[in-house]
């Protein structure tokens, strides 16, 4: 135990010194991919009203200076915790505090989907494989298969124009709300938040007992929530189905059968577990895949979350923003990645990292 206990603190320190330059790496790609772009960010601040203008802001942000002197000033800044300010989003406010304010608007979108979709895709992956080829099985394959089938933006869509145009009272009128306003701390929402917050929208709503603020935010958080399950939900239940089987036919299995082991314990207690360490990956890898998949969530449903604010950067050449969010998607999926490898050793002791 010592010794696969050292092993693991070994293989930890490795993963967090490969991880140095593929950050660096992917510093460097990102700068390179985004100004590559050919969007010119102080022309779509300034405009073409004044071209003496539009000169003086192109020099003064160092638009004329050679390409190594402005990655070498960008790689300085960044390592010393400057990532700089958003230009055209959010004129003058620095990355990290935007980046503070978006990312917990995600996490509270990621949370349903991360925990619901494991839970049902286990439940419906073994359901299925215990009443295969039978009716329960192929409606269950079949729903599997519509989830996995379609685009998400296009599930995204579909959902958003059939609550929001064919059922309007789902989404309009559901609650008698204040008329929207801009607080000093920035927030739009109806009722007043001042002081302190989290940016966690639920969590100040609680604080502040502001219920109006609460049932707004969880009513837009109903379909982009539910998306994000159903499409969570598709890939999980198909893997689950197919480890359940190749596990049922397992001889283990027919001894336990054949010494008269109820069938619910043979499936739950026998099969059940060692069906979820193949999709093991799949379930721990699901936040990550939510977070990714957040980007086109968000941008259907012009939720105003990290993947909206980084699709927009995209789209405006705001480059330090686009470097800043994509770094820290970088950061998160390695981090994300690392965890889920400790994790395989804490579900299967059988492996081992050297």
């Amino acid at each position: 135990m010592a010794r696969q206990a050292t092993n693991m603190v070994k293989y930890i320190i490795k993963r967090i010194i490969i991880m140095v330059p593929m950050l660096f790496l992917a510093l460097i790609s990102t700068w390179l991919l985004s100004h590559m772009m050919g969007v010119d960010p102080t022309l779509n601040r300034v405009g073409l009203t004044d071209p003496d203008v539009l000169e003086l802001e192109r020099r003064r942000v160092g638009y004329y200076d050679p390409w190594y002197i402005q990655i070498a000033l960008y790689l300085r800044n960044f390592f010393t915790g400057n990532w700089g300010e958003s230009y055209i989003l959010k004129p003058g406010k620095p990355v990290l505090t935007l980046l503070g304010e978006i990312f917990p608007k995600t996490i509270e979108l990621m949370i349903v989907p991360s925990i619901l979709s494991p839970i049902i895709g286990v439940r419906l992956g073994a359901l299925a494989a215990k009443h295969k080829d039978k009716r329960k099985d192929n409606l269950i394959r079949f729903i599997a298969i519509i989830g996995a089938a379609f685009p998400v933006f296009w599930f995204a869509a579909v959902l958003q124009l059939g609550f929001g145009v064919y059922i309007p009272d789902f989404t309009n009128g559901q609650f008698d709300l204040p008329v929207m306003f801009t607080n000093t701390l920035g927030y739009s929402y109806p009722g007043p938040i001042d002081g302190f917050r989290t940016n966690f929208r639920i969590i100040d709503a609680i604080i502040y007992n502001d219920q109006a603020f609460l049932w707004d935010t969880i009513s837009h958080l109903i379909l982009p929530t539910l998306c994000m399950t159903i499409l969570g939900i598709s890939g999980l239940t198909a893997l689950v189905r197919s480890s359940m089987l190749e596990v049922l036919d397992q001889d283990y299995i027919r001894t336990a059968r054949a010494k008269g082991v109820e069938e619910d314990e043979v499936n739950n207690k026998h099969a059940l577990r060692n069906a979820l360490l193949p999709s093991s990956e799949k379930i721990i890898g699901g936040i990550l895949g939510a977070f990714l998949g957040s980007v086109f969530i968000e941008s259907v449903f012009v939720y105003e979350g990290f993947g909206y604010y980084l699709l927009q950067s995209v789209l405006q050449g705001d480059y330090l923003v686009i470097a800043g969010l994509t770094i820290f998607t970088v950061i998160f999926s390695l981090t994300t990645t690392l965890i889920a490898d400790v994790a395989y050793t804490i579900i299967d002791p059988r492996i081992v990292y050297k």
